[in-house]
């Protein structure tokens, strides 16, 4: 007679997995979160339609792309008084980097993540930041060779309360996680975000005026190099904010790092 080996914890839970997934499957099929097709989380097509920013030409104050020789996005016009830098990204991240333009199909990505209960693509979401920074360390040397590799530690932009009971969990939180353990660097969970309104229904002076004074930190990240984490970089106020917090907090280094950037 055969003798079976007992089944440990972690295999049925495994197992359990499976079945769940399977299950799930097949009432509701894994679609794309940007086309609806049938099949992947993030569809091959839908990769091919990002509007990526080609690191070796963005602009290293604000992400935006085009900004090797003039940014006219942290830039302002010449009714404005042309040539001046926009005080908004004073004392912002000493560089910033973005995956692509906040444009379909991956502004539909995100506001699944964030607002359709689509959590799975925290994975893929982590993915393409880690891809985005290993790309930009390769092809643009000069300008992000060390946006990734001499990160001390990895820091997220919080959502608010409000947000958080909305939606259940904080989105940064998921992806910067597992960035954490695809990259292996610490992430380090020091930003509270004041306040609960929504930043996305504020327009570029509204959102400055909130974003002020609007994190702070549990400790402080004293001689740290930081890799801050958002979604979409709009006018920047958020960013900045974040990276303020961090240097009064002792870091001496903030690289911003960002799924999208909104074009204005």
């Amino acid at each position: 007679m055969l003798c079976q080996k007992p089944v440990g914890t972690e295999s049925l839970a495994r197992l359990a997995a499976r079945i769940r997934h399977g299950a799930l499957e097949a009432v509701s099929p894994t679609r794309c979160a940007g086309c609806e097709r049938p099949g992947e989380l993030v569809c091959p097509d839908c990769l091919e339609r990002f509007h990526l920013i080609d690191p070796r030409h963005s602009c290293l104050r604000c992400g935006a792309p085009h900004g090797d020789l003039v940014c006219t996005e942290c830039t302002p016009r010449e009714e404005s008084g042309a040539g001046a830098e926009c005080e908004l990204w004073a004392g912002g991240p000493d560089r910033c980097l973005a995956v692509a333009e906040f444009a379909e199909p991956l502004s539909r990505m995100i506001r699944a993540y964030k607002d359709a209960g689509e959590q799975r693509l925290f994975g893929p979401f982590a993915e393409m930041l880690l891809d985005c920074a290993q790309h930009a360390e390769r092809v643009a040397g000069e300008r992000y060779g060390d946006v990734l590799s001499a990160t001390d530690a990895i820091v997220f932009v919080p959502a608010t309360a409000a947000a958080f009971r909305r939606r259940g969990f904080d989105h940064m939180e998921a992806i910067a996680r597992h960035l954490s353990e695809l990259a292996g660097i610490p992430l380090v969970d020091v930003l509270v975000k004041l306040g609960d309104a929504d930043q996305r229904v504020l327009g570029r002076m509204g959102r400055q005026a909130r974003a002020r004074d609007a994190y702070r930190v549990l400790e402080r990240v004293d001689e740290r190099r930081i890799l801050l984490l958002d979604d979409v970089i709009t006018t920047g106020a958020t960013i900045v904010a974040a990276t303020r917090t961090l240097r009064g907090a002792g870091a001496v280094h903030v690289d911003a790092l960002a799924l999208a950037r909104v074009l204005q």
